[in-house]
């Protein structure tokens, strides 16, 4: 029996510390996945932080946009390398502007706007329902694709910055824009064909009230 002992006092302590500090944890299947999600990058998340901290502020330094489209009038050619920003090697290039504007034509698809005193040609055009592209995400130089090796969330940012603007804005624009009637906007323009796109330009609106 005093044999015995010195086992099984081991056996037991062996035990015990199996307990309290076991070599592996076992988890189910839901509970992994949930953690994995959980570590997951959260695209919404990020993009309505960075809408209310960094975007909105920026605004407030967007390129006038009267003066862009005087220099559209006089010298096309020089808008992309005096207020333009190129992303990567690609041709078009963005334009980040604010301004103010009468409304001279708004219906289901889009809102005009004039930046001139008299006339209704809309020198600016926002169209409403869904939200294409990258220019909200890449037009003010916020968002680096190399702080984003995963393209897939670099994707996933700019689709989450479009959802914003459809959801928040585009609903705010249709409540305020009456034909005759005044607002100041900022928003975001991609230009990828300079002979039509710089005819009037096609904002994405990121911050629109009454003047």
């Amino acid at each position: 029996m005093k044999k015995l002992l010195p086992t099984v006092i081991v056996l037991a302590t062996v035990g015990v510390l199996y307990v309290v500090f076991p070599p592996f944890h076992i988890r189910s299947l839901k509970a992994a996945r949930e953690a994995q999600a959980n570590q997951q990058f959260n695209a919404a998340g990020f993009a309505s932080e960075i809408w209310t901290e960094e975007l909105l502020p920026a605004a407030e330094h967007a390129t006038d946009a009267a003066t862009v489209l005087d220099r559209i009038s006089s010298d096309p050619k020089s808008v992309r390398e005096q207020f333009g920003r190129t992303v990567g090697v690609g041709s078009s290039y963005y334009l980040f502007l604010r301004g103010r504007g009468r409304v001279v034509n708004a219906d289901a698809n889009s809102i005009g706007l004039s930046l001139k005193p008299d006339g209704d040609d809309a020198q600016i055009v926002i169209e409403l329902g869904f939200v294409f592209g990258n220019a909200v995400r890449d037009a003010m130089g916020l968002i680096k694709a190399s702080n984003y090796p995963n393209a897939q969330e670099f994707n996933d940012i700019s689709a989450a910055l479009n959802s914003i603007v459809e959801t928040n804005v585009l609903p705010q624009l249709q409540r305020i824009a009456k034909v005759g009637g005044r607002i100041q906007f900022a928003g975001c323009v991609e230009v990828g064909e300079e002979e039509s796109d710089l005819k009037s330009l096609k904002l994405v609106p990121i911050l629109v009230k009454p003047d």
